[in-house]
């Protein structure tokens, strides 16, 4: 006697009940429960994205490509702290910080390479680095330069 396997010919299940319970099973893995224990829907909310359209405080502190290009020469091409020559691309680092409000102008703006922009941002001596950011700023706008003027004002 020979014996197939009849489980891949024979479904007691119709094909339309079959992608009913696949639905249901979709929309059960949908529904979460929230923290006060009651079942909600879980909607994906699509971002807009306007192409072309930023906001004018992005606007006002990012730093534009002739901005970039002036802090790089003005800094005879060197990273400000420990003086290694670099590319135009490390004309990037803000004195007053961007989420801070900082503008992406002049004289917020210094070269500095990964390094010492990384210590800058985030490292042990970031008030040292501060401080001699401050110090080279000065030396060059002296007493045109003012911190206020370097923080993004809505009005």
């Amino acid at each position: 006697m020979i014996v197939t396997d009849l489980s891949k010919s024979f479904n007691p299940v119709p094909k339309e009940r079959q992608k009913e319970e696949k639905h249901i099973e979709k929309v059960e893995k949908k529904i979460v429960k929230s923290k006060n224990g009651k079942a909600k829907k879980k909607t994906a909310k699509k971002k807009t994205k306007i192409k072309g359209k930023k906001h004018k405080q992005t606007k006002e502190k990012e730093i534009p490509k002739k901005v970039k290009e002036a802090v790089w020469k003005r800094d005879k091409h060197r990273c400000i702290f420990c003086k290694k020559e670099v590319d135009v691309f490390y004309a990037n680092a803000h004195f007053i910080p961007r989420s801070a409000g900082g503008l992406g102008i002049e004289e917020n703006i210094f070269t500095a390479c990964e390094e010492c922009h990384r210590e800058q941002d985030n490292g042990k001596k970031t008030k040292e680095y501060d401080q001699k950011a401050k110090k080279y700023l000065k030396s060059i706008y002296g007493s045109n330069w003012n911190i206020e003027k370097l923080i993004y004002k809505k009005f």
